[in-house]
């Protein structure tokens, strides 16, 4: 899916109850990142000792199902017209030092809110 819309490299991964997709599109790196539910099941014990493997794993597809809507999505506005791949993609770029824009900037945003800045719903910067 993303190398159709033009992304030059892809990785895949978990650990740690969380999964990683990461992918290179216009000469930038970006991360998604989704937590999973449920705990490490240790490779040594049957399936059938732990009733609730099969409720993990289907909640853990229903996830990985939704980030890939969220994906696909993100994807056709680009395509379409309605919004840039910078304006999709931004919070998950990964910027000098390894954090994603979002993990940058949430804490000066949560502070600004906190003190009540004021702010606007449509800006003169604006598409």
């Amino acid at each position: 899916m993303l190398t159709g819309y033009g992304a030059t490299g892809f990785h895949c991964g978990w650990e740690d109850g969380r999964a990683a997709v990461a992918f290179t599109a216009d000469n930038r790196q970006f991360r998604v990142v989704l937590a999973l539910p449920g705990a490490a099941i240790d490779a040594s014990q049957s399936r059938s000792m732990i009733p609730a493997t099969k409720a993990i794993e289907e909640a853990s597809r229903r996830r990985w199902h939704n980030l890939s809507l969220l994906v696909r999505a993100k994807l056709d506005a680009v395509a379409s017209g309605t919004a840039t791949f910078e304006e999709e993609f931004l919070a998950y770029m990964v910027v000098p030092g390894g954090n994603t824009v979002f993990q940058a900037v949430a804490p000066a945003i949560r502070t600004a809110y906190a003190a009540g800045a004021p702010t606007q719903l449509l800006s003169d910067s604006g598409r």
